[in-house]
């Protein structure tokens, strides 16, 4: 991180206007249209500057830390940190305004002067918090519950009040007369270096760019986001190594620090070292306090809210190229997207080699930190077995709201049948969000992805069928209140494999099955909770999975199940294998 001592400031009071040995350098007037305009001027010596500004504040503000809602600030425009700003505590009431009239002293350098008036608050009370100019009128929505409470026990000036008091508000900056010349420029200065810029970002903005480093090399990352009031991140950005599908960056509350203005303001600045390979860089912005509309006082480097990587050293940029994505949509081995509410869906597909596969899913957290609301698995097809699942301790937050997650990563697969399962529940899926969607809503869902030079889609057959398994009986999909009976011979002594997955709790089953012989009404076998394992989802999924051996001779398979908590009809989580809820009879290989 590049570091600078800090710059020394002086304040001397002034009078209100500008004197006549005085001339005015730059001058930012007038935010009935603009909430934030900003101006640059460079020093050549270190000098006072005279600042006169009119803005809107109040002591014991719950918005701002400073009790401000209209001021200005300045910053070092090489540096990028906050040199000066205009508080409650610096200025002094002007009528229903705020006032600074004031010297301060910068160091020679260049420098850039905000003015920000993101809303107001009216004479006879909180009212209409937040100004968003791109509506006519005052956005009563952006309100919480708690300030339309206090609008309407101490009511506010009319709208009409804001735009007289906003038509004033701005700040002059003048230097002594006989002062060097001042040059001017727009703000920000850009960064040496740059590699890539993603910045003054709005709303629902999501922002992807793949990147090659063709040698080991070291990126200034230079980050602005937001930090919700649950400490989750709502606008960041994150980096993803292409060849493992791992973050080998990303904004996290570590290590971040304040951005100045609103405490949900956050900034990344730091050196990352980066191997050779490929990567893709991302940024994702939520529905509210961006570039293009401020709910809260705007971060002190609001130009570049974003992502900004900058090399370190100048003679590196010829190792670094950006790169159109390359279609992450080839080597589609099976996928499950744009899923909505209460679906359950599966596709099978069968590998002929082993191979390196990537998952990529997205679902939603459930309440419960630890537990999924939508989200996928795979099970082996032949064994039932479960080979990967969303867990939520695994998985990164995937844009928009703090319950979007997602999973990014390269597993092994062994030669073999996989079936991919995705379930959704009853609420925030595809086109039926009741928060803000993911940076990625088209990919709702799971996709998996043959990775690596020796892939090809020759190793694959997709949307293939459940391999023969020398089924001998089978009862699934069972619903509530079922009793289900399948018939069977054996020839000769066969030894059978049970696979069967029911309901069972407190040492009793309620879904389950057993085997009769037809001959004499004895029960060979029966699913007994003592024999059974935990299925996955819910603790009462049950299932067993052995082998018995059984006589040549006639049999019935039975399957019952009680009134709730079954195929299609689940009232907990369902089983890692839901499509099998039942009962199958194989005949076991020797």
């Amino acid at each position: 991180m590049i570091k600078t001592a800090p710059l020394v400031l002086f304040f001397f009071l002034l009078p209100a206007l500008v004197r006549a040995d005085e001339r005015t350098i730059l001058q930012l007037r007038d935010y009935t249209d603009t909430e934030v305009k900003c101006a640059g001027f460079t020093l050549p010596d270190e000098m006072p500057i005279h600042i006169m500004a009119l803005g809107g504040g109040g002591a014991g503000l719950a918005f701002s830390d400073d009790g401000m809602y209209a001021y200005a600030w300045i910053i070092n425009a090489d540096t990028r940190d906050l040199v000066w700003k205009m508080t409650y505590d610096n200025t002094e009431k002007a009528k229903d305004d705020r006032k600074f009239d004031a010297n301060v002293t910068l160091r020679q350098g260049s420098y850039e002067i905000y003015f920000a008036a993101y809303g107001f608050a009216g004479s006879g009370g909180i009212s209409n918090f937040n100004i968003d100019r791109r509506k006519e009128t005052v956005p009563k929505e952006k309100l919480n519950g708690f300030l339309k409470w206090l609008e309407e026990v101490f009511g506010g000036g009319p709208t009409g009040d804001w735009k007289v008091r906003a038509k004033k508000w701005g700040v002059d900056v003048a230097v002594v007369s006989g002062a060097p010349v001042i040059p001017t420029f727009t703000p920000p200065k850009p960064f040496p270096n740059v590699l890539f810029q993603a910045v003054r970002l709005g709303e629902n903005e999501h922002i992807q760019q793949r990147f090659t480093v063709s040698r080991p090399m070291a990126i200034r990352i230079y980050a602005l986001g937001e930090r919700n009031y649950s400490q989750s991140l709502a606008d960041y950005g994150w980096i993803i190594d292409m060849n493992s599908h791992k973050r080998i960056w990303e904004m996290e509350n570590a290590t971040l620090h304040s951005a100045g203005g609103a405490s949900k303001n956050v900034k990344f600045d730091d050196i990352v070292q980066f191997p050779a390979g490929d990567f893709t860089v991302y940024y994702s912005t939520d529905d509210s306090h961006s570039f293009v509309d401020w709910n809260a006082p705007p971060p002190s480097d609001p130009m570049n809210y974003g992502v900004s990587l900058i090399a370190v050293n100048a003679g590196d940029k010829g190792l670094f190229s950006l790169s159109s994505a390359q279609s992450a949509e080839k080597n589609i081995i099976a996928q499950i997207v744009r899923v909505g509410n209460n679906e359950f869906r599966s596709e099978t597909f069968i590998l002929k080699a082993d191979a390196s596969v990537r998952v990529y899913a997205l679902g939603e957290r459930a309440n419960s930190r630890n537990q999924m609301a939508d989200f996928g698995w795979i099970i082996d097809a032949k064994t039932r077995e479960k080979v990967w699942t969303m867990d939520p301790d695994r998985t990164d937050h995937a844009g928009g709201a703090s319950k979007n997650r997602m999973v990014d990563e390269v597993i092994p697969l062994h030669k073999g049948t996989y079936t991919v399962f995705y379930e959704s529940d009853d609420s925030h899926a595809y086109n039926s969000w009741n928060d803000s969607p993911p940076f990625d809503a088209e990919h709702w869902g799971i996709t998996i992805y043959g990775e690596g030079s020796n892939f090809n889609m020759d190793m694959v057959e997709k949307n293939a069928s459940l391999p023969h398994q020398n089924i001998i009986a089978q009862i699934i999909r069972v619903g509530n209140n079922a009793n289900e009976t399948r018939s069977f011979t054996l020839s000769k002594p066969t030894h059978v494999r049970i696979y069967a997955i029911g309901e069972g709790q407190n040492r009793s089953m309620y879904d389950y099955g057993w085997i009769e012989n037809t001959a004499n009404g004895s029960v060979i076998w029966e699913m007994s909770y003592e024999m059974t394992f935990h299925a996955g989802g819910g603790r009462k999924n049950r299932m067993v999975n052995t082998t018995i051996l059984l006589d040549k001779g006639s049999y019935l398979l039975h399957y019952v199940s009680d009134d709730s908590h079954s195929f299609g009809n689940w009232n907990v989580d369902p089983p890692d294998d839901p499509t099998m809820w039942g009962i199958t009879l194989f005949m076991e290989e020797h």
